[in-house]
């Protein structure tokens, strides 16, 4: 008797646990949308393309950055995943942000003078 007490106890809180228990999913986008990743992707040459081609092609900045004479556009495309498990003793969560960037670099005329985009990509929605 003591024996089915013990198991049936046991399975009671088992039976509670398992009842209790969630999974997580979640993800979310931050930023502007990553126009410099469509296809076909836009073209940008140095020395000739504008401040006004930039935005024209990718729409407003995350950031305008100003130093002396010279402009800098950052944009900024934050994606975040989670996934997880709730449980009511031990809760675990996985997060995997990814970062998409692209910048410009222009002279005093307005004119591009270097870019470069990041390797980690998020892709274009």
């Amino acid at each position: 008797m003591k024996l089915f007490v013990q198991t049936a106890g046991l399975g009671f809180w088992l039976s509670l646990l398992l009842i209790t228990a969630g999974c997580i999913s979640k993800s979310s986008t931050q930023g502007v949308e990553n126009l410099w990743r469509a296809e076909p992707a836009p073209v940008f040459e140095r020395g000739k393309t504008t401040e006004h081609d930039v935005l024209s092609a990718l729409g407003p900045p995350s950031q305008v950055i100003t130093s002396g004479s010279r402009t800098v556009f950052y944009y900024l495309l934050e994606s975040k995943r989670s996934r997880g498990a709730i449980l009511i003793i031990y809760n675990q969560t996985v997060e995997r942000i990814t970062y998409d960037r692209a910048i410009f670099f222009f002279d005093a005329q307005g004119r591009l003078a270097d870019f470069a985009t990041s390797n980690e990509k998020v892709p274009l929605q």
